[in-house]
C-alpha cells in the first residue's frame, strides 16, 4: 500500500486543528503522524495546555547555561527526561495569564 504523501495528511489534519481530542488521538497512530501533528498542537500551546505542566515543559528544553541563570530566582528544574521534541520550535505564540500563576 502507497502511503498518503504529507503534504496531504498536514491537509486533511488541518482540518482538526481546533480539536484537541482528535489531534491527540491522531498524535498515537504512529511516529509519522506524531511528527505532522506536533507542530499543530504546539503551535498555540495555551489552547490546549494551560497549566503548569507547559512551563515545566518549556524549562526542560532550556539548556545547562539557560537553566543555571534561573538558580538566582530560586526557579526549581524538574528532574525529568529532555522532552521528546524540541517543542519551542512552534510554538507561535504563549498566553500571557499562564505567566501570571
Amino acid at each position: 500500500m502507497i502511503p498518503l504523501p504529507n503534504e496531504c495528511l498536514i491537509k486533511i489534519l488541518s482540518n482538526f486543528k481546533s480539536n484537541y481530542r482528535c489531534l491527540f488521538s491522531c498524535l498515537l497512530v504512529n511516529r509519522h503522524w506524531c511528527r505532522i501533528i506536533v507542530p499543530f498542537l504546539w503551535n498555540e500551546p495555551t489552547e490546549y495546555f494551560n497549566d503548569k505542566r507547559l512551563i515545566r515543559t518549556y524549562v526542560l528544553l532550556l539548556n545547562a547555561e539557560e537553566q543555571t541563570l534561573l538558580i538566582p530566582f530560586e526557579i526549581i528544574i524538574p528532574n525529568y527526561p529532555k522532552p521528546l521534541f524540541e517543542y519551542t520550535r512552534y510554538a507561535t505564540s504563549i498566553g500571557i495569564y499562564l505567566m501570571m500563576e
